[in-house]
């Protein structure tokens, strides 16, 4: 199994110091030898989310208006001057927040930067304040899975684009465009690999037409096992194979310092002892999964951990996947 680090592009930079601090998280990753880093999505918080988060039993996400938000797009071109081998990922990028087509042409630059190693981990999103706020509220945020498949097919047209050299045409629903081109092609060919986030039966038909990976969040063991059943049966309808996806996962919190028992509010956390750590990590290999975004935690009051500290957990953890290589 592979490990990738989350590197804290909203919530920690600002508090204690900029996002040089972000991209020296990643950097020191790189030299841990983890496989990955990523980066999340959201553009702004509005300082009153009545939505529901989808991802936990509370339904109440942990963000604040008050965090500053780091671009994703920035963060992970600064990544890829920064680092020379690990993999750079979102988790997820919000397809319908931005323009297809610079949505697109920003990736694969990237892609270009890194020399092929971008991971586009996409979602469709939940916060309707946020669509609201971005102009996007109505329409676009109610039908915002089929923008979502609209702007990927976009996506794919203008990454290929940069291949053939040939103008592209586009007549969708949200959007059309006729003869354009200079759009820049993925390193990556034919692009760079898709790994579609979510949970359910409208995820995993997303997964099966177009992903190339399916990216769940916060589940235990036996959770993914039961959504890889899903996964399984649209993958079969679409006449694909399970062994054409990487199966990954934002999660689990490794709790460093204390029983998982003690944590409320966050799924997915593993804790104990290193040999309990180990085995538990090892049950998510076991039910499938090939790719975790682990996040080393000390328990601290809200989980407020400086980047020094967090430069010391992340060693802490380095340790204990190294025994499952």
């Amino acid at each position: 199994m592979k490990f990738g680090i989350p590197i804290g592009n909203f919530g920690t930079a600002g508090k204690y110091g900029g996002v040089n601090d972000v991209i020296d998280i990643a950097e020191r990753a790189e030299l841990l030898g983890f496989d990955s880093v990523w980066v999340h999505d959201h553009i702004f918080m509005p300082a009153a989310i009545k939505s529901r988060y989808p991802y936990n039993d509370s339904g109440v996400a942990g963000f604040a208006y008050h965090q500053d938000i780091m671009d994703p797009l920035a963060v992970m071109s600064a990544v890829s001057v920064r680092t020379a081998e690990i993999q750079i990922g979102t988790s997820v990028l919000i397809v319908p927040y931005r323009d297809p087509l610079f949505q697109a042409q920003a990736i694969a630059t990237i892609d270009q930067l890194s020399e092929g190693r971008v991971l586009l981990g996409i979602g469709v999103g939940w916060m309707e304040e946020e669509f609201e706020a971005l102009g996007l509220g109505g329409e676009p945020f109610e039908r915002r899975g089929a923008m979502t498949d609209e702007w990927m097919s976009i996506a794919v047209a203008a990454w290929t684009h940069g291949v053939r050299r040939e103008p592209i045409s586009h007549e969708g629903h949200f959007r059309e465009f006729e003869d354009i081109g200079g759009m820049c092609a993925c390193h990556q060919q034919p692009h760079v690999p898709i790994w579609v986030g979510g949970k359910g039966r409208i995820a995993a038909r997303r997964v099966a037409r177009y992903g190339s990976g399916y990216h769940t969040i916060t589940s235990e063991p036996d959770q993914i096992g039961e959504e890889l059943i899903i996964v399984e049966e649209e993958m079969e309808r679409a006449g694909r194979d399970m062994s054409e996806l990487e199966i990954s996962m934002l999660g689990p919190l490794v709790l460093l310092d204390g029983d998982p028992e003690t944590v409320r509010g966050f799924p997915a956390v593993v804790g104990g002892s290193r040999d309990e750590i180990v085995d538990t990590l090892g049950r998510y290999s076991e039910a499938g999964l090939d790719h975790a975004l682990t996040i080393p935690a000390y328990r601290t009051p809200n989980w407020d951990v400086p980047p020094d500290q967090q430069m010391q957990a992340m060693a802490e953890l380095a340790e204990i996947v190294e025994e499952l290589r």
